[in-house]
């Protein structure tokens, strides 16, 4: 719920709710995080999925898509995945072999 012009809730729309919504299609999850326009959720197969604001490719998909507002596979991640976390505009996520991926604004401030 909350403010949600970048579709950051997943819902398929861009509309702010005032009570909580589930992301579109996604089941079961273990973990999510929030960066500051954009979501992430972690399945119990370690598997990733991300939407909201994408101008910075933090989504993930390997576009850098104004917006999307349902959740996409984060590319290459569809597995081995024990960890996620969101800055603003980047996305990380700790690998089961302890190695760790980054994608998103690579920019100071």
């Amino acid at each position: 719920w909350g403010f949600n012009a970048s579709g950051q809730l997943g819902d398929g729309t861009t509309q702010s709710r005032t009570s909580a919504v589930a992301p579109a299609g996604l089941g079961f999850v273990k973990a999510v995080a929030a960066g500051r326009h954009h979501s992430l959720a972690l399945t119990p197969g370690g598997a990733v999925y991300a939407w909201g604001l994408n101008d910075d490719g933090q989504v993930g998909d390997g576009t850098a898509a104004a917006t999307r507002t349902t959740p996409v596979a984060v590319a290459g991640l569809a597995s081995g995945v024990k960890a996620i976390a969101a800055g603003g505009r980047h996305s990380l996520a700790l690998r089961d072999d302890g190695t760790v991926l980054a994608w998103g604004a690579n920019e100071a401030g």
